[in-house]
């Protein structure tokens, strides 16, 4: 598996060649004191793969893959503060809304959010991507934020993606928040 580092040199070096008005869109990363200070006020700590992301790039200014921007450590925390806003205001039978151990990673604009999930019920699955819908809940993405980078990666440089006319990268069957299930796994998350 690479490293985020090399993740990010890959996608960095398609934009270069092949969108590098993209390359605009790519926040300068964050330290480490930063990142400490949002897990503090976030309550949970992010694993390694986000962490190393956020260091090299600290989000995106606007959409970057398909519908999602990447979020930059404030907005992780404000999404993350909305969403337990509405959890509490919510009645008791609607369990499936947030799960507070849900960190924003990206967002559509529209409500949902692509997730890194810090503390599952079982401890193996520890830094899964969760997509969130407002509507329908939540399902499963992808193993970790590594793991899903690296398939974009892999897409951008095998030609599925492109710039659309508002300069925002695009595939024609959005893969960036497709399931990359394992066998015999189930996409629906609870």
């Amino acid at each position: 598996m690479y490293t985020m580092q090399t993740i990010w040199n890959r996608i960095e070096g398609w934009l270069k060649i092949y969108a590098p008005e993209a390359l605009d869109n790519l926040l300068p990363g964050v330290d480490d004191d930063d990142i400490q200070e949002i897990e503090v006020e976030l309550g949970y700590q992010f694993p390694e793969d986000v962490r190393a992301s956020l260091r090299i790039h600290n989000g995106t200014i606007d959409r970057f893959a398909d519908i999602w921007g990447l979020l930059n450590v404030d907005d992780i925390l404000r999404q993350q503060q909305v969403q337990l806003k509405v959890l509490r205001s919510l009645q008791e039978g609607v369990v499936w809304w947030w799960y507070p151990h849900l960190l924003p990673l990206a967002s559509d604009g529209a409500g949902d959010l692509l997730c890194v999930d810090v503390a599952p019920e079982l401890k193996e699955r520890v830094g899964q991507i969760i997509q969130f819908d407002h509507e329908t809940g939540s399902h499963w993405v992808a193993p970790s934020f590594q793991a899903l980078l690296s398939a974009f990666v892999d897409h951008l440089e095998s030609g599925k993606y492109a710039l659309d006319a508002f300069g925002n990268l695009k595939s024609k069957e959005f893969l960036f928040d497709r399931p990359q299930l394992p066998p015999g796994s189930k996409s629906k998350y609870y």
